[in-house]
């Protein structure tokens, strides 16, 4: 039995269990998974093969796809990976994500936190923004070959995801007007989600709403917020001209206030009312089996809290495959809500995050903070957090 665990079990406290989200490398950190962990050698044996039963799809006549998705000759051989403007795809890196988020908690499961223990002492889960989708396999509690079919059963439910959402915006090279301005700006990367640190909700409210209306956007040319990640830190989803316009209406005023606006390394904007048709098209691939998804709110072993109204799934009257699209996809986001219960239930008392990377450990520690809640987050990718999660 870990030491967490034990130390759960002596004080009463519980587990957090949270997952990121897009915008975080994924590559090294599974492929040192892939290489160094033999304990996981199944699991990566079903993903291959799930990967392989989807590879028809993979048409390189698609944008989508147009570089591959070989996962395995991109962990063998990094040299062959492509692009990581390409492996930032939410066609592609979605469910790479998803992969590397599993592996680490399977992994934790292998290491003295097994499934039967975790029911226990886990007191909630969350995921940030795609990583609801891993809070909520977790939350299913499997272990053996019942968590192997559920992983090759959401492996292919977030693919569809990914396909989907990208097909939504499928503009992959953007204008020269568009990178000459950002070029001139100070901004690299232009993308359709763009993190906006330094104003107030109500500050950043305020101007958007200015700005849509001052200049009579319409349509999918209206940008959003649509990540409340920290109460100064925003994301913006939109057409990457729209961002442009807003920067460059706003610049000066940033610049005096030292406010930061950064790109984010995706290809989609997530969490807005441009992807709301790509419900549709997603609902018709599930309703022709073309993947399976079983799992209802009531299968679900501990609390998983939405991140558009902090609500426990399994008190949700609506299925769980299309609340968990719509949290994903096409709802704002509220990290501050989905956090909700570390900061009301005094027996939460340890957060551990399954990445990838550090970003949704450092958004935990900036909506605790502000509010003087010391609860330790440990983080998988960090290798500190490491010994203090399987010493």
């Amino acid at each position: 039995m870990s030491k967490l665990i034990q130390e759960s079990k002596a004080s009463g406290k519980k587990l957090f269990l949270q997952f990121g989200g897009q915008g975080s490398p994924y590559l090294k950190e599974v492929t040192k998974l892939y290489k160094e962990e033999p304990l996981l050698k199944e699991f990566f044996e079903v993903v291959f093969f799930t990967l392989n039963e989807l590879e028809p799809l993979f048409s390189k006549k698609d944008q989508r796809f147009e570089h591959g998705f070989d996962l395995k000759t991109w962990m063998e051989n990094p040299e062959s990976a492509p692009s990581e403007d390409y492996q930032a795809r939410a066609s592609v890196s979605v469910v790479m994500i998803f992969i590397t988020q599993i592996a680490q908690y399977y992994l934790f499961t292998l290491k003295g936190y097994s499934s039967s223990e975790l029911a226990s002492v886990v007191g909630g889960a969350t995921g940030h923004s795609q990583g609801i989708i891993s809070a909520t396999f977790a939350a299913l509690n499997l272990s053996g070959n019942e968590f192997l079919e559920a992983l090759k059963n959401f492996t292919k439910f977030i693919f569809y995801l990914g396909y989907h959402a990208q097909g939504s915006f499928m503009e992959f090279e953007y204008s020269q007007e568009v990178i000459e301005g950002n070029a001139k700006n100070g901004d690299k990367s232009p993308s359709p989600m763009v993190a906006v640190i330094g104003y107030t909700k109500e500050e950043l409210e305020q101007k958007v709403s200015k700005f849509n209306t001052e200049l009579n956007l319409q349509g999918k040319d209206v940008i959003y917020i649509s990540l409340y990640n920290t109460p100064d830190s925003m994301i913006l989803s939109g057409r990457p001209e729209s961002l442009l316009k807003f920067r460059s209406m706003y610049k000066a005023e940033m610049d005096e206030t030292k406010k930061k606006f950064v790109y984010l390394k995706t290809s989609a904007p997530f969490h807005c009312p441009f992807t709301q048709d790509s419900w549709n098209g997603f609902l018709s691939d599930f309703q022709a089996g073309k993947f399976l998804f079983p799992y209802k709110n009531s299968d679900l072993k501990f609390p998983v809290f939405s991140i558009f109204d902090g609500e426990d799934y399994r008190t949700k009257n609506v299925d769980l495959l299309e609340v968990l699209y719509k949290d994903v996809v096409i709802r704002p986001l509220y990290w501050d809500k989905a956090l909700g219960v570390l900061f009301t239930n005094p027996n939460i008392g340890y957060v551990v995050d399954f990445g990838p990377g550090v970003v949704s450990s450092r958004l935990t520690s900036g909506q605790l903070a502000p509010r003087g809640i010391n609860i330790p987050v440990y983080c998988t990718a960090n290798p500190k957090d490491l010994k203090n999660l399987f010493e």
